[in-house]
């Protein structure tokens, strides 16, 4: 398990945001399962998406849709972190 995975933004043709693909192997290294959330952040802002694991993505690579590129300020080919979201609760405890 790996605390956060830097990889490099492909720009989905999916305007509509809250969703990001990446490799199966990422998901298993970030220890999460398909559809957890995630923190991907830039330079700029942190967001909160759903990730899900495709293998037609490449192991260095996310793909961010229009949406969430426009909010993290960045551009294809920009690298991002992408961490394991903990919840408030399991923080407290």
């Amino acid at each position: 398990m790996t605390e956060a995975e830097y990889l490099v933004v492909e720009k989905s043709p999916i305007e509509a945001g809250g969703r990001a693909r990446v490799n199966s192997a990422v998901i298993d290294r970030l220890d999460i399962t398909s559809g957890d959330l995630v923190v991907v952040s830039s330079d700029k802002k942190d967001i909160l998406v759903k990730l899900f694991g495709d293998d037609l993505v490449e192991e260095d690579k996310i793909r961010v849709r229009g949406h969430d590129v426009e909010k993290l300020g960045i551009e294809e080919d920009d690298e991002v972190s992408v961490k394991k979201h903990k919840k408030l609760l399991k923080k407290l405890l």
